[in-house]
């Protein structure tokens, strides 16, 4: 395997929506969205990676992304290839496991070509997106985000963390088992904080932490996105150079322990 060829294959290069297949922006049915429960992904991801080890002849580590980016990046490393896959290839048929392997392996434009049109086929597996552009919202009831960016910028970064900032868009109501409380997106450089926490009782350091981790993010932010994922937010492991900076901030432990406890009623919010 030659290490010149690209190490990342971008979602919807093509334009294959001309034929009249669903724009990014338009409704999936609830069915075509659905994620794999984590144990059926587990087992699918883990039956993926035995097959394009074989196919490579080295050790694949799998991890999978949810984005509207990029379908396959990879990077070849000591212990083999660390491959980054979009979920919807979990299932893929043998024929597209080959097209991932010849894609990696050496590059093949017919390969790249079969895993676009898989990725078009299956195009309502693939989350929607915010419109890049579209002005994000700052000013909440009780906090107002770009204020607390610029003061945040001036204290910790010199100035240098540029960056918008904006309260997420409120997801539908129903029980959740999960919130994401705030994130860095890389590609749009942007930073959105759950709105669950625009609310009076939730006490000011809690928003400034944050907020803070996610400029921290953006700040230590390079070519290899350090604590970023492959579509460029913020991943569940942290660099030993993240959690060194992130120490230093004061009351970071006393937030964390805020949103621990208080996690069963921002899932409400």
């Amino acid at each position: 395997m030659g290490g010149d060829s690209p190490s990342q294959l971008g979602l919807f290069d093509t334009d294959a929506r001309e034929g009249g297949t669903r724009g990014p922006d338009e409704v999936a049915s609830s069915s075509e969205r659905r994620l794999p429960e984590r144990e059926e992904a587990l087992l699918q991801a883990a039956d993926l990676a035995r097959r394009l080890s074989q196919r490579l002849g080295v050790p694949v580590h799998l991890r999978l992304t949810d984005n509207r980016a990029t379908l396959v990046s990879f990077r070849h490393v000591d212990s083999g290839l660390r491959l980054r896959l979009h979920h919807l290839f979990l299932d893929a048929p043998d024929d597209v496991a080959q097209a991932i392997a010849r894609y990696v392996a050496r590059s093949d434009a017919s390969a790249a070509e079969r895993l676009e049109g898989y990725a078009h086929e299956r195009q309502g597996l693939v989350r929607r997106e915010r419109r890049p552009g579209k002005p994000l919202r700052s000013r909440g009831r009780c906090f107002d985000l770009r204020a607390i960016l610029a003061r945040l910028d001036a204290e910790w970064f010199d100035g240098r963390v540029r960056v918008d900032i904006g309260w997420a868009r409120r997801p539908a109501k129903g029980r959740r088992r999960s919130i994401h409380l705030g994130g860095y997106d890389a590609r749009l450089r942007e930073i959105r904080i759950h709105p669950a926490l625009d609310r009076p009782h939730v006490p000011a350091f809690v928003v400034d932490y944050l907020v803070f981790h996610s400029m921290l993010h953006a700040d230590l932010h390079e070519e290899e996105g350090d604590g970023l994922d492959s579509e460029g937010r913020c991943a569940r492991g942290h660099s030993a150079a993240f959690l060194q900076q992130e120490d230093t901030f004061p009351l970071r432990d006393t937030a964390q322990r805020w949103l621990q406890d208080n996690h069963p009623s921002l899932l409400r919010g």
